[in-house]
């Protein structure tokens, strides 16, 4: 059954060329930039890391590690606002089947007394490549792979784009797409194409404790995730929770549900900078998700893991200039 499953993974990468879709992590909240590089630079100098292993005991499920490396560029300003810029690798392993891609990100920030406007452009390359060192059942025949004899690749430009808006009181949403011009990253040498994806995310940060009345500080951190391309729709909606232990350290767990495709748990740990002058300078993230659609009878679900660290620069220093005349 594994043998059938795994060839039957690698029939959909190969046949369904004008459908396939992004990159999958319930660890989404960590990783904005990819998909909406309007968030890029928002807060100091950070850098993610994000493993998942899907369908784990289903052989040659998708594996995807992602690296996000992103900064606010504080001394820098355009007009009254500022600029962010960051750099974004994926690479997806599904079958014979290999997915890179590279973006370089840039988002101007425009505050206003409400919030803070942000609108990004991603600019890169994709990456794909099948290398076909398997033996097939030999009482199956497909001929779209028997055509592939040889590892066979090729590389194209992508373009990503999108806005985002962060309220003063703690709530965001933001709208973005994804090789927004699929004819730029079209990959006909190999008869492949990515479609466009669309993005819509929000959420909510709520400090809970104050209306429980616990000693403990806790953030209560809803969440939402639509992910769509044309013929498919991917709906995540998340809950999280930070439990503050003490000024030095906190935890935290939360819950996904995928639309017709999984419950994820989530767990992690945190520590806040030296200074305490900022959360969250170094998070570790696990998740599982627990499988609902019909691969359950099959895998044993999908394991995560994450890795974010922030550092934090002081402000820069406003200079003042005094009138050396002004007591004469």
């Amino acid at each position: 059954m594994k043998k059938v499953l795994s060839l039957l993974l690698c029939c959909i990468s190969v046949s369904l060329t004008y459908a396939q879709q992004d990159k999958q992590f319930t660890h989404y909240m960590f990783d904005r930039m990819s998909f909406n590089p309007a968030t890029t630079g928002f807060k100091g100098y950070c850098g993610t890391l994000i493993y998942r292993n899907q369908w784990d005991r289903v052989q040659d499920a998708p594996n995807t590690t992602l690296f996000n490396a992103q900064g606010n560029l504080q001394n820098v300003t355009l007009g009254p606002g500022g600029l962010g810029v960051g750099l974004s690798f994926h690479n997806d392993a599904i079958g014979f089947m290999r997915n890179n891609n590279l973006t370089v990100n840039g988002a101007y920030h425009l505050p206003t007394p409400y919030g803070t406007l942000s609108g990004g452009l991603g600019l890169g390359i994709i990456n794909v490549g099948f290398s076909p060192n398997w033996v097939p059942p030999t009482d199956v025949y497909d001929a779209t792979i028997a055509d592939i004899e040889n590892p066979v690749g090729q590389t194209k430009m992508d373009m990503n784009f999108g806005l985002f808006w962060y309220g003063n009181e703690g709530y965001y949403v933001g709208l973005s797409s994804t090789h927004l011009a699929p004819g730029l990253s079209a990959l006909t040498q190999i008869n492949y194409s990515v479609a466009r994806h669309y993005y819509v995310m929000a959420g909510y940060k709520y400090r809970l404790s104050d209306a429980i009345g616990t000693a403990n500080v806790i953030d209560l951190k809803p969440s939402l995730l639509l992910k769509a391309d044309g013929s498919t729709m991917v709906f995540d909606l998340n809950v999280m929770a930070d439990i503050w232990i003490n000024n030095k350290a906190y935890f935290w767990g939360g819950v996904t549900y995928r639309l017709s495709d999984a419950i994820g748990v989530m767990v992690g740990y945190g520590f806040p900078p030296s200074d305490d002058s900022q959360k969250d300078a170094l998070q570790i993230g696990y998740s599982f998700d627990i499988m609902t659609n019909p691969l359950n009878e099959y895998g044993k679900g999908t394991h995560e893991l994450m890795v974010n660290y922030c550092m934090f620069p002081p402000p820069p220093i406003v200079p003042r200039h005094g009138n050396p005349f002004i007591l004469q």
